[in-house]
């Protein structure tokens, strides 16, 4: 028997590799300077040589730090133990190691897609994957947590597809249930914002066999949408922001009373959905009902939690917002009906009381996972650092509720807000925004200034891609229950609208993980949707792969001139420093001086002989945190003997540093890069 070697696999694996290993083995400098250049990385690597050498999880030596996503610390653990020997080889082996999770996600790509439509879909993603630089550039250059959060996202995907393939025909068990919930677990250690897709991916396993696990991922999304748009088209930004707590408590009540009464007048029910005057009429009760509860509700707690202020009129907006959402889902949905039987009788009471004991047995063996394993990562953080939660986290959030925006603040852009931009560190949606937006300014000769027609080619968008799904009604709803795409959508906004309802600051363009995996199974969908029609034709099969070489031919050379251009061999002198600030402060410096800075990741791993603070919290101490809130940090700082420290002085003047430093710094009268040197002493 011949075996069939997965030649694509390989040939992408091999090519993906020598191009890596020609980067990693370039002159030391490059690593530093053109490849790991964000500072919040070295955050993650000092740490890590840290606890490799038995100090600790520390940044500095002196004080304990969890701002980090454990799973990817508990991986540079390892690989930063050669620091020791060479402060560059670990990042040699970093660069192999982030291009193993590359190609590793690219075949995931290319397996499930292959699957779900034909190999030639998932060669495409796999090849866009791993060959367009702008991926390489988001993902995997930072060397922070986000290539290996794609990784974990993507197998989880995987593994549901798995499941999805298997439980129609036989009994699910325990086991499988673990076994998706350690993979959900690992995804949110990667990353602990994508709690939200480890959340409502047990509502699509555990409500299977009922309409439920569509409707509840985009109903719970639709309420936090609505709720917000509502009081986003009634006040600015900067209004919402004095009542986001009004909001968030509106969210919980309208959660709390309309997802159960949506279930309650069989919003879910099989019978209800598929007649439309029945759907209509609960539909139009649901709305009222829910409604008016939830207007008793948040004007008798308006008066309990003393937010008298709130706008009323945003309990008239979110009726006329949740209308849209829910009948659009319901209404589209039964326009892509295939049979006209529905299989469940039972009233919405009766169902519950015929499955509520699986459900509850089948969430504990899912949901026991993911909670037995965060609770544990709480519990030890909450004992060894005092604080339950990365302080990172913390400290962003406070960022946000700040003045000024010396660190970002709070977003003050709407589409920003809801996750929709087209720039920047808030498009999220990317690479399929910033297309998008490419578009507009062709089309309509636009730089955007007006922002009616990006809605107008997002409406297009949504619109083709919706007819696309009536190519194959029947393919294209098994489709994205294979792909998982539901609870991918609806966990990407969670993780947005968790950002930006909060006020949280300084987010940045790899915290969008959810949302990048979802881009390219939603246009691998559509492209699989259209290839279903000419497929059976062997001409046009090989007049496909034809393309798909010519798309890698298309993707490989700039890759790998970019890569080349940058990662350069005897370009750099054995003398010159991997960097600069470390140089700087090792020519201004003592031996053994403490040193303060803002930041500090790469000055702090690439230093010699001296100790690096960071001073903004982010790879600081709890106790820091809480001291810097009371304007105390300074007396802290100088009893751990700090001598230098190296700001911008009208920094530290601004929130959230607020001058506490002023009476204990001196000036040297050296600088570097607009930042002052300067001593640090008791006054």
């Amino acid at each position: 028997m011949i075996r069939r070697y997965p030649w694509f696999e390989i040939l992408l694996v091999v090519v993906l590799m020598v191009i890596s290993l020609y980067a990693a083995l370039s002159d030391a400098q490059n690593l530093s300077w053109r490849w790991f250049t964000r500072d919040d990385a070295y955050y993650y690597f000092k740490v890590a040589q840290n606890i490799s050498e038995g100090h600790g999880s520390t940044f500095d030596g002196i004080n304990r730090s969890n701002g980090y996503h454990p799973l990817w610390m508990l991986i540079c653990i390892p690989i930063f133990a050669l620091a020791r020997f060479d402060v560059i080889l670990p990042l040699r082996v970093l660069l192999l190691v982030m291009s193993t999770f590359s190609a590793a996600t690219a075949i995931l790509f290319y397996r499930l897609l292959g699957k779900v439509f034909h190999p030639i879909i998932g060669a495409l993603a796999a090849l866009y994957w791993v060959f367009n630089y702008d991926i390489l550039v988001r993902v995997y250059q930072a060397g922070l947590e986000t290539g290996l959060a794609v990784f974990c996202v993507t197998l989880l995907v995987y593994k549901l597809y798995e499941f999805e393939m298997t439980w129609r025909g036989g009994i699910v068990t325990n086991k499988q249930l673990g076994v998706l919930g350690f993979i959900a677990l690992l995804t949110v250690l990667s990353r602990l914002d994508l709690i939200f897709l480890a959340g409502l991916v047990g509502i699509w396993i555990i409500f299977r066999t009922s309409p439920i696990r569509c409707f509840l991922p985009l109903d719970v999304t639709a309420i936090l949408v609505s709720v917000l748009l509502a009081f986003l088209i009634r006040l600015s930004l900067r209004e919402y922001y004095d009542f986001n707590d009004a909001a968030i408590i509106m969210i919980g009540v309208s959660l709390l009373i309309k997802i159960p009464l949506a279930y309650l007048l069989g919003l879910y029910h099989p019978t209800i959905l598929a007649n439309i005057p029945k759907l209509a009429g609960r539909l139009l009760i649901f709305l009222l009902t829910g409604s008016a509860l939830t207007a008793i509700a948040m004007l008798v707690l308006a008066s309990v939690r003393h937010f008298l202020g709130f706008p009323r009129i945003t309990l008239l907006y979110d009726l006329i917002l949740t209308a849209i959402f829910f009948g659009l889902m319901r209404f589209g949905v039964l326009c892509l009906r295939t049979s006209t039987s529905a299989s469940q009788s039972a009233t919405p009471a009766k169902y519950f009381q015929n499955n509520w004991k699986q459900w509850l047995k089948e969430g504990m063996a899912y949901y026991g996972v993911v909670g037995a394993g965060l609770t544990l990562y709480m519990l030890s953080n909450k004992f060894y650092f005092g604080t339950s939660s990365p302080v990172s986290g913390q400290i962003k959030r406070w960022w946000g509720s700040l003045p000024g925006k010396v660190y970002g603040g709070s977003t003050w852009d709407s589409l920003s807000f809801f996750g929709i931009n087209y720039q920047g560190d808030s498009n999220t949606w990317h690479p399929l925004s910033t297309f998008l937006r490419s578009l507009v300014e062709k089309l309509y000769n636009s730089s955007l200034i007006d922002k009616s027609p990006y809605f107008t080619i997002i409406g297009i968008f949504v619109a083709l891609y919706y007819l696309i799904l009536f190519i194959n009604k029947q393919k294209a709803k098994s489709s994205i229950a294979q792909l998982g795409i539901i609870p991918l959508f609806a966990s990407a906004w969670w993780q947005v609208l968790y950002y930006h309802a909060l006020g949280y600051s300084a987010y940045k363009e790899w915290y969008w993980i959810a949302q990048l995996v979802a881009i390219i199974l939603v246009v691998s969908m559509m492209l699989g949707m259209l290839f279903r029609l000419v497929q059976k034709n062997r001409f046009v099969q090989s007049t496909a792969w034809a393309l798909v070489l010519l798309f890698g031919v298309y993707l490989l050379p700039p890759f790998w001139l970019a890569i080349r251009g940058n990662m350069t061999y005897n370009e750099w002198k054995p003398t010159d420093p991997n960097n600069d600030i470390a140089a700087f402060l090792e020519a201004n410096t003592e031996p053994g001086s403490i040193i303060g800075l803002t930041g500090g990741g790469n000055a702090g791993y690439f230093i010699h002989d001296r100790t690096v603070i960071n001073m903004d919290g982010l790879i600081n101490s709890h106790e820091y945190f809480q001291l810097l809130q009371d304007e105390k940090a300074n007396e802290l700082l100088a009893d751990e003997g700090m001598n230098y420290i190296l700001a911008n002085p009208l920094i530290l003047r601004q929130s959230p540093y607020r001058g506490q430093f002023a009476a204990y710094m001196e000036l040297t009268g050296k600088n570097y890069g607009g930042k002052d040197l300067m001593h640090y002493h008791t006054p």
